[in-house]
């Protein structure tokens, strides 16, 4: 878990730098591997759930609606209790971009 809390730490770094927006198909399957670790229930350590909250921090700066619509999802979800770390996520973009 070690080496997935440094990759997302390089990625929030590249993001950050780069400020470029992401071709469709990456943003998604990077939206979609970074939430799923947010939210996984198992198996995911509070530091990886760190490190994807801050990916999507970062990743929010130059596509915004995308990100906050993935959170939203998992909050509107049916049968889902939702997570501390969707609410963290949301916080930190209040923090950055409110």
């Amino acid at each position: 878990q070690g080496d997935r809390v440094q990759a997302y730490r390089q990625l929030e770094s590249t993001l950050q730098g780069d400020g470029g927006r992401l071709q469709s198909g990456v943003l998604n399957r990077l939206l979609v591997e970074v939430s799923g670790d947010i939210r996984a229930a198992q198996g995911v350590t509070d530091d990886v759930r760190t490190a994807a909250s801050d990916v999507l921090v970062a990743l929010a700066s130059s596509h915004f609606h995308f990100v906050m619509s993935e959170l939203q999802g998992h909050l509107k979800a049916p049968g889902r209790i939702s997570e501390e770390f969707v609410f963290v996520t949301l916080g930190k973009l209040a923090s950055s971009y409110g």
